[in-house]
Order: structure tokens, then C-alpha cells, then sequence
């Protein structure tokens, strides 16, 4: 039986360094939904990037999360 797949829309991650927290490393993520599954990467990446100039922390990751349904 073959499997289809319909992509779903994707969502962007962004992960941010918090600095040392009593002498660890903390994180913290904010994510963004519905983000076209076709979406170019360098334009979902210069997204990102704008978005966290806002922010105070640095950027440790941007992350394009795909969401696909798989039909048998």
C-alpha cells in the first residue's frame, strides 16, 4: 500500500541563552505556528533573526519545525 503525505503548516523555534543560573547553562524557546510548509529557508531564517533583534538574550538555535500527516 503506498503512503501520502499532506504537509501541514510548519512552525519557526528560537531558542535563546539565559546565561548562568546557579552555575548552569538556562534556555528558553518561543516558538511561532502556522508558518507556510513551503516557506524558503532563507526567509524563515531572516525572520528569525529579525524577531530576535528585539530580544535581550542572544540566539543559541533558529529551527524550522515541518509538520507532515502521513495516509496509508
Amino acid at each position: 500500500m503506498a503512503v501520502s503525505e499532506i504537509k501541514n503548516p510548519s512552525s519557526l523555534k528560537i531558542k535563546l541563552n539565559l546565561g548562568l543560573v546557579d552555575g548552569k547553562a538556562k534556555t528558553r524557546s518561543k516558538s511561532y505556528s502556522y508558518l507556510k510548509h513551503d516557506a524558503d529557508l532563507q526567509d524563515v531564517y531572516d525572520v528569525g533573526q529579525s524577531l530576535m533583534g528585539l530580544q535581550k538574550h542572544d540566539v543559541t538555535d533558529i529551527i524550522k519545525i515541518d509538520n507532515t500527516t502521513l495516509n496509508a
